[in-house]
């Protein structure tokens, strides 16, 4: 597979890292920030922001995994409202200040919770939230995760309100999606105008394992057909933690 993937950087092995990116022109993805021991730490933020920073490397591809255990930016209770507002505004403070590109969110929807009545409040908060943080930060995207929900109609909805945002965008994981009752050709077809970035990872079609591609059950072969057709613009994060299961990952794809 042709494309030029993104890998989480293992804070305490960067060294590693970088000899891993720089084999296969990886980007980066960062996932320290959506950790609570991490973003409640003011100082460990600065730190490791800065640490990254002195990294001889470009980091113009580079995204940054938000802030989502727990969040729900739509909620009715302000208390909870509130909070996770501001822990997105943080994501975005710290992917402005590491210069990344975008920043993934989840969606926060609850799948099994299908009455119209919080599936409007959903659409609605969220085109009035969203399209203010894209106005915030508009060097930055903005991309919206489909987390466990059955169909893409509702991210699509959204996307489809926020059509005059350039900067805010969906990102599809692909795992994610093989676990749901639609096809996946569904998926990507649908969300293929409207998606940015990607997460792709191996599962066994039951549950959301973060595998490495070719050791779960996920079709690979239609996997590498549906992205080339589809989306061959959008930027691909391997989403595995470790280096270890990173490097089987990226020889994997390259072979496809």
């Amino acid at each position: 597979m042709d494309r030029k993937f993104l890998i989480i950087p293992e804070f305490g092995q960067l060294d590693r890292t970088m000899e891993l990116a720089e084999q296969y022109q990886a980007g980066f993805e960062y996932n320290d920030f959506f950790s609570p021991k991490i973003y409640e730490d003011e100082s460990e933020i600065k730190r490791r922001c800065n640490v990254y920073k002195q990294l001889d490397r470009d980091r113009s591809r580079d995204t940054l995994h938000g802030v989502f255990l727990d969040m729900a930016v739509t909620s009715t209770d302000t208390v909870i409202r509130n909070h996770s507002r501001r822990m997105v505004l943080q994501s975005m403070e710290v992917a402005e200040n590491l210069g990344v590109k975008g920043v993934v969110f989840h969606s926060g929807l609850i799948a099994e919770l299908q009455i119209a009545s919080y599936l409007d409040a959903w659409l609605n908060e969220s085109e009035i939230f969203w399209h203010t943080m894209a106005e915030r930060y508009p060097e930055t995207d903005i991309y919206l995760e489909n987390t466990f929900e059955r169909t893409p109609d509702m991210l699509i909805k959204l996307k489809k309100r926020l059509a005059d945002v350039k900067n805010f965008k969906l990102c599809l994981d692909y795992g994610h999606a093989c676990l749901t009752p639609t096809p996946i050709e569904g998926w990507v077809e649908e969300m293929k105008d409207f998606t940015g970035h990607i997460h792709l990872n191996d599962n066994d079609l039951k549950a959301d394992l973060h595998q490495v591609p070719g050791e779960g059950k996920i079709d690979f072969e239609k996997c590498r057909m549906l992205l080339q057709q589809c989306l061959p613009q959008a930027s691909i994060l391997l989403e595995l933690n470790g280096i270890d299961k990173q490097r089987k990952a990226l020889e994997y794809m390259s072979r496809l």
